[in-house]
């Protein structure tokens, strides 16, 4: 039954590749198995990914370990996507009209040709449609490779949606922020800004970093994990993202911080 398969959650990164699996229990989720893996540093270039043969031989090995039958979701990178709100229809509309309301109004917003673009759009808490567009050829580039292992996803989740699935099986109130350190930006989450609950910033996020106050001015009660060896940064608590599953068995990862991504792709629900 569909509730019985593995759910994958994989995360690729520069540097990096964590992935793990859960499975539906009566009693929560179990942890399957978990995998990390060092990566060559440009395996990613602005969202890009480098097929390169270590990339596709440790893929292969993941495929190898998994059962047959998976729910596979990947993380895709900010950096690939294009972003905007607009607000929703005055008379709401239900498909196929609310997609082509969409469409045509991604063809104004992006400066891409509507047959060079994969596009996604979704309804937000407030009155806004968010519009997600990427080169077809950059999200193919990401496909191809994968199913060169064997591995068909299907879920893509940009890794913000990621981290913003952990925050919220976290229930962290409005005031709280999530913050989740890569090799070269970092992701946030808030749920109580009230322009967007999650977000990227490139580069390393300092001690004393004036850009958290910026982006974030409102928050307190700080969360922090890092797909990297990190330092815990001042005025932050560590995450231990894998304390949201229920059932494990070692051995566990030494750096559960390391895994947030991966299981907020994990715990993702399918699209309906």
């Amino acid at each position: 039954m569909a509730f019985q398969r593995w759910q994958v959650g994989l995360d690729i990164q520069n540097g990096q590749l964590c992935a793990l699996s859960i499975q539906r229990r009566r009693n929560g989720w179990q942890l399957r198995h978990w995998w990390q893996h060092a990566l060559p540093h440009d395996t990613l270039s602005h969202g890009a990914l480098h097929a390169s043969p270590a990339l596709v031989a440790v893929l292969r090995r993941l495929r190898q370990q998994l059962p047959r039958n998976i729910s596979l979701r990947i993380g895709f990178p900010p950096q690939a996507v294009l972003q905007r709100a607009l607000p929703t229809p005055s008379v709401q509309l239900r498909e196929p009209e609310l997609g082509r309301y969409a469409a045509a109004a991604a063809e104004r917003l992006f400066p891409l040709a509507a047959n060079e673009l994969a596009l996604d759009y979704r309804t937000a808490l407030q009155p806004q449609l968010w519009l997600t567009a990427a080169r077809q050829s950059v999200l193919q580039q990401w496909l191809t490779t994968l199913n060169q292992a064997g591995l068909h996803p299907d879920v893509v989740e940009l890794t913000c949606g990621a981290l913003a699935t952990t925050g919220q099986m976290m229930q962290l109130p409005d005031g709280a922020a999530l913050i989740h350190q890569l090799s070269d930006h970092w992701l946030w989450y808030m749920p109580g800004r009230p322009e967007s609950v999650t977000g990227w910033a490139p580069g390393l996020l300092a001690t004393d970093s004036a850009q958290l106050s910026q982006l974030l001015p409102d928050a307190h009660d700080l969360w922090f994990s890092a797909g990297i060896s990190a330092e815990l940064l001042t005025g932050m608590q560590p995450l231990q993202p894998l304390s949201l599953l229920q059932l494990m068995q070692p051995p566990l990862p030494a750096n559960g911080g390391m895994f947030t991504l991966a299981l907020g792709l994990a715990l993702r629900p399918e699209d309906a």
